[in-house]
């Protein structure tokens, strides 16, 4: 045999062997997993403790804020401080004197608020644990520009001035707060 013939039967059979060896490969990549719904946990707490943190801060140009008003007040989360909490379908919903704010559960017991519009993604705000019957978690407040621009969309109004005075300042100062509540289950 000619070489050029060689040439063509050995690039013949490393082609036909690169083949053969590339389709049976087992794809061991992580899948994604899905929001898994814990069992059990489904119910409503009455909430026996509340705690914020830092309770007040103190702005330039504006002074001292109370943030377990502010927190929730109108501007932020809108509920009043929570008397219940209840779990149902990977939503947790939080209940006080002013009203109800409900947000998703993911991976069975991270807080995130829920997507809308064009957010790519829903922020991760706090966590929860429940235990014989008890709930214990926390919300992280920051980012305050984000209850700023989403004000309008939750109350179908513009926020006052004072209320966006409040929420830039707390957003330019970086600050964080932690909500953290306790209850037991009722039904």
């Amino acid at each position: 045999m000619n070489t050029k013939k060689w040439a063509s039967v050995l690039l013949l059979a490393g082609l036909t062997l690169g083949l053969s060896s590339c389709g049976g490969k087992e794809n061991n990549e992580p899948k994604p997993t899905p929001n898994p719904v814990v069992t059990g946990t489904d119910g409503t707490y009455t909430i026996s403790k509340v705690t914020v943190t830092p309770a007040e801060v103190t702005l330039d140009g504006i002074g001292k804020i109370n943030l377990t008003e502010f927190n929730f007040g109108e501007a932020v989360l809108g509920t009043g401080e929570f008397t219940q909490v209840t779990l149902k379908d990977n939503k947790i919903t939080f209940t006080g004197k002013k009203g109800t704010r409900e947000y998703e559960v993911q991976n069975g017991v991270t807080i995130h608020t829920p997507k809308h519009g064009a957010m790519p993604f829903a922020p991760k705000v706090g966590s929860f644990s429940i235990k014989d019957g008890k709930l214990s978690g926390q919300l992280k407040i920051s980012m305050y520009i984000m209850y700023l621009n989403s004000y309008k969309t939750r109350y179908g109004k513009s926020p006052s001035e004072e209320i966006t005075k409040i929420l830039t300042a707390l957003n330019k100062a970086e600050t964080e707060s932690t909500i953290a509540f306790e209850g037991t289950v009722t039904k």
